[in-house]
């Protein structure tokens, strides 16, 4: 599924992120290290040209959203002023990857409120 989303409604989601951040719990809480990342002023020089080529993507885990791909992207789209995102609960570049532990298990697909 495809869906567009305010980028501020995906700061308080849940994320898996990596292990440089453990303590961090949502979305907001590892921008900061995102945007130390080395390519992340590519990144931005990149989206303020051509605009953000592929959705973050969402996922569900025990009934609750959580951003799986996309943190540079959630980063950037804020430090650009970009209010909404497009998402998608399975992006091309991970749908071919059915050992990837977010496809399986009690992951499951992101449907916003209504």
């Amino acid at each position: 599924m495809l869906g567009i989303i305010p980028t501020v409604t995906v700061l308080d989601m849940l994320t898996p992120d990596d292990d440089d951040t453990p303590d961090c719990i949502t979305v907001q809480d590892v921008l900061d290290h995102k945007r130390r990342s080395e390519h992340y002023a590519e990144l931005l020089d990149e989206i303020r040209q051509d605009g953000i080529a592929l959705p973050i993507m969402i996922r569900t885990h025990n009934g609750q959203p959580w951003l799986v791909d996309g943190h540079h992207r959630v980063a950037a789209a804020i430090d650009l002023g970009i209010t909404h995102l497009v998402w998608s609960d399975l992006p091309l570049e991970v749908e071919d990857r059915p050992h990837n532990p977010v496809m399986t298990g009690s992951w499951g697909p992101y449907r916003p409120a209504a």
